[in-house]
């Protein structure tokens, strides 16, 4: 009888085991070396900006250029544009906000009143109730307007 230490050698027609999670193993080892090459990319760009910060700075003759009335080129106005608010309750979520896009607000976001339903996935099947901008009222085209829906049927 075999000592419990004694191996046997294969069948030829057999190929050794490998362990199950070797896949699992390189998996991880290349996800972290991709890391740590993103890491050192971010790094270095940063550290190539402070030795020349001048290079990511914008020149004076780079500034952007409008023509005003008289033909005489003006700055272009970095403010945002300021725009009338809509009165949007009532409304149709997905619509409500179409309208506020197509007036050129950028930054509108989705609340919601029901205690059921907290997060408005499909803006369709909801409908305004609140905005945080008044009707009326001046507004950055950049300001952030909250839309308080509901999704249950007004009377």
């Amino acid at each position: 009888m075999a000592s419990p230490t004694q191996s046997f050698p294969l069948p030829p027609h057999q190929k050794p085991k490998r362990p199950a999670n070797t896949g699992l193993i390189a998996g991880l080892i290349a996800g972290g070396l991709a890391l740590v090459i993103c890491a050192a990319c971010a790094v270095a760009g940063l550290i190539s900006n402070k030795q020349n910060p001048q290079a990511a700075a914008p020149t004076p003759a780079a500034t952007q250029f409008t023509a005003n009335a008289g033909g005489n080129p003006a700055p272009a106005s970095p403010s945002p544009s300021v725009l009338a608010m809509p009165d949007v309750v009532g409304k149709n979520a997905a619509v409500a906000m179409d309208e506020l896009e197509r007036l050129g607000f950028t930054k509108i976001q989705y609340g919601s009143q029901d205690l059921e339903d907290t997060v408005v996935i499909i803006a369709a099947n909801w409908t305004v109730t609140k905005q945080s901008t008044p009707p009326g009222t001046q507004a950055p085209a950049d300001a952030l307007i909250v839309l308080t829906c509901t999704k249950k049927k007004q009377p």
